[in-house]
């Protein structure tokens, strides 16, 4: 604890300094005052109106497709002196405040259901919910010193966005939370020294996801993060910068039993990241850099802290300790040739134990790569997660998200409170790789074109510990690795795994009337995951399931220390369907069982037009065709998921339209959606048929094929065929 109390002191002394600036206010001072309405229209087919949010994964969140709300934004500033100025956000949300609330009244008070009712959603329980009562609130409140010292250019108090470092370490907070970080920040040059600036800060823990299990404990008043920035630009030919981030959750310790002198705390969880960032630039056609990065972080058991995870856990680090690195360099080439042929270059390993809890999360793009699609959101057909099983709806829907993702060094992803036309982020912890982008211009064409090679560190078999049994890794694993994608799970207990990613791109103007906007993409990936590719690691012994109708004698394989993947893949039963009798699933004998492969294509089009100075129009359409193998019934996507083995057509067509006038712009985003899925399981099991229960449940027919995997899930084998309509418009206007 001296760190802290020493770190403590060093803030109090230099904000001591401060004390001698003049602290009446200037003559004349004003406060601004200035707002923004924005208010949103959601309308689409699942007709859902949990929230005013397409998406969210948030126990006891609502989420919606339908809906009307708005938000007010107040934003306050003043000078009280030439050395101080003061800003504040006052905002509503637009969360459960749907117009249809009629000003937030009335509603069913959760305090008094006895049991207790269903969460509030959808507004239902009105100005019993802050959700629902049309509350504002403070988001933000800062104070900026600027004494005009020559060691301190500025000295800030209160919110902050944190954008003043980097997204490998303390990364900036998404838009829409821009002021919920609290912190004492110091800038300036280094002891007065110009050539060096330093960035110094003192960060509030945010207790709601900045530790183990998203949670920073029971005593969160003293957790913080703790950052200092060099940077050293001597010249122009080179720049290079250092940080260290320090973050300390602590919690008071229960074995200091005698509380006359206080109560003692001790460490609950604790990351430590150092990092370097370099760049050269020797002249206008090169330009190179390169970063590296040192994490260290640890959790302790005794605060109840995760040991391990099944299949499925749910935090944003892995339990224990861990240590890793990070490291990334860019080449960027500008048209060496002189034809207008330029190149982007970039080399990435990121470490499958590298813990940065306050590494970007969303909006902070660390990757040059496109990445995957989020049309694709999480495992099931329908981007429904844990699909299998009945009452487990997709949220975004068939359509997903629109563009491609974006990659943030974080297993914290965030993608909660979001609308379908927002980018979705993804993790990309354990990858590593290189990307080559080139760009061209010929004939007034604009090419820019793309290949991405990607391994993983976190390839390897049972977990890469077979010290520990298969259903209790250090790893969480979110919703799994199954299905075409994931956007927050890093890890798999087997995985073998390569990726390609092409793209090409080229937009065109094209002379006519007033110019339309002409452009299209095309971009595959191919994805091998051998996932399982040791016999030692099957679950069951040779021969343990005979065939012929005879049952499995469940004599479990052994890999190590008593341990067997029987845990997780269990065998079959054996059942008589019609007349026909084999397993209810096919036994996990062949390494090959949960075979992955990764065959996806993607096409685009669309066109744009300004059709006065005030509206500018466009109309994308996108093909997606996606072939997968994703192991057969004996894997069945580790029973928590609907499986995803099969051909994909996705379609979508989307309209968007942008209209300004004076301080007000409105936005349009309209999206159908249409596609098939035609299921592909493999052989060895004999199919099953719904019943009115299973019909009741999946909304399939009575008596259509199926199976019921080893949870209960039922996976129908019927072709699927996906329609999705869905609108989101918008209105801001700055007053």
């Amino acid at each position: 604890m001296r760190f802290f109390r020493g770190f403590a002191i060093a803030l109090l002394a230099a904000a001591a300094a401060l004390a001698p600036m003049p602290a009446f206010a200037a003559d004349g001072q004003t406060m601004i005052i200035t707002g923004e309405d924005y208010t949103k229209w959601l309308w689409g087919t699942q007709h859902t109106d949990g929230s005013l949010y397409n998406f969210t994964t948030i126990p006891g969140e609502g989420y919606g497709d339908n809906g009307q709300g708005t938000e007010i934004n107040l934003l306050i500033a003043s000078r009280p002196s030439k050395y101080i100025e003061v800003t504040g956000r006052i905002q509503s949300r637009f969360s459960q405040n749907q117009w249809t609330n009629f000003g937030g009244f009335g509603g069913r008070n959760p305090a008094f259901e006895n049991p207790p009712g269903a969460p509030c959603t959808g507004g239902d329980c009105g100005e019993f919910d802050p959700r629902s009562n049309e509350y504002i609130k403070m988001r933000g409140l800062t104070v900026r010193f600027t004494p005009g010292y020559k060691w301190l250019d500025a000295a800030t108090v209160g919110s902050t966005d944190l954008g003043m470092f980097d997204p490998f370490t303390i990364g900036k907070i998404r838009y829409i939370d821009r002021d919920n970080a609290k912190a004492i920040l110091f800038q300036g040059p280094l002891f007065g020294f110009r050539p060096i600036s330093y960035d110094l800060i003192r960060i509030s823990l945010p207790r709601l996801f900045a530790g183990p299990n998203f949670t920073t404990g029971d005593y969160a008043a003293q957790d913080g993060a703790y950052g200092l920035q060099l940077r050293w630009a001597p010249s122009s030919l080179f720049d290079v910068s250092a940080i260290h981030e320090r973050v300390r959750d602590i919690e008071i310790d229960t074995r200091d039993r005698n509380i006359d002198d206080g109560q003692d705390v001790d460490t609950r969880f604790s990351n430590d990241v150092t990092g370097i960032r370099f760049g050269i630039h020797p002249t206008p056609v090169i330009d190179i850099r390169g970063q590296a990065y040192f994490s260290q972080a640890e959790s302790f058991a005794r605060f109840g802290v995760p040991t391990g995870f099944g299949t499925s856990g749910f935090s944003p680090v892995p339990a224990g300790d861990l240590e890793d690195e990070t490291y990334k360099a860019n080449v960027d080439i500008n048209d060496p040739f002189g034809i207008g042929l330029s190149f982007n270059v970039e080399y990435f390993d990121i470490g499958a134990q590298y813990v940065s809890i306050l590494a970007a999360r969303r909006e902070s793009d660390v990757l040059l790569t496109e990445g995957h699609d989020g049309t694709f959101v999480f495992p099931g057909p329908d981007n429904s997660a844990f699909g299998v099983f009945a009452g487990n709806p997709t949220r975004i829907g068939y359509g997903g998200f629109q563009g491609n993702a974006q990659q943030v060094a974080n297993l914290s992803v965030d993608n909660e409170f979001t609308d379908f036309d927002e980018p979705m982020a993804e993790t990309v912890i354990g990858w590593k790789g290189i990307t080559v982008v080139p760009t061209f211009s010929f004939a007034g064409i604009d090419f820019a074109a793309e290949y991405s090679k990607i391994d993983y560190n976190t390839n390897w078999q049972a977990w890469g510990d077979t010290t520990r049994a298969i259903d209790n890794s250090i790893y969480p694993n979110f919703e799994s690795d199954a299905g075409i994608g994931s956007f927050r799970n890093a890890y798999a207990p087997f995985q073998d795994k390569s990726t390609d990613i092409g793209v090409i791109r080229a937009k065109y103007l094209l002379d006519v009337a007033k110019g339309i906007d002409l452009f299209g993409k095309f971009k595959f990936i191919d994805e091998t995951d051998d996932r399982m590719t040791d016999a030692r690691f099957l679950p069951f012994r040779p021969g343990d399931c005979p065939g012929g109708g005879q049952a499995c004698a469940n004599n479990a394989n052994n890999y190590a220390n008593g341990f067997s993947t029987a845990a997780i893949f269990g065998n079959p039963p054996v059942i008589t369907v019609n007349g026909v009798t084999g397993y209810q699933w096919k036994p996990f004998d062949n390494v090959s069982d949960d075979d992955r492969d990764l065959d996806y294509k993607m096409y685009q089009v669309g066109a744009g037009y300004q059709v006065t100075g005030n509206v500018y129009s466009s109309l994308t359409y996108e093909f997606y065709d996606v072939d997968l193998q994703d192991g057969n019934t004996a894997f069945q996507a580790y029973q928590l998921h609907s499986i995803a083995s099969g051909q994909h057509e996705k379609n979508k067509l989307m309209l968007y339209t942008r209209y300004t006038i004076g301080g007000a712009e409105f936005g349009f985003n309209y999206e159908h959606n249409w596609g098939t899925f035609t299921p592909d399981f493999g052989g060895g099991f004999v199919p099953q048929l719904a019943d009115q229960g299973i019909a009741n449940d999946f909304g399939v027919p009575v008596g259509s094929p199926g199976f019921r995997g080893r949870f209960g899930g039922w996976n129908s084998l019927l072709k699927r065929d996906f329609e999705q309509d869905r609108l989101k418009a918008f209105m801001k206007v700055r007053f």
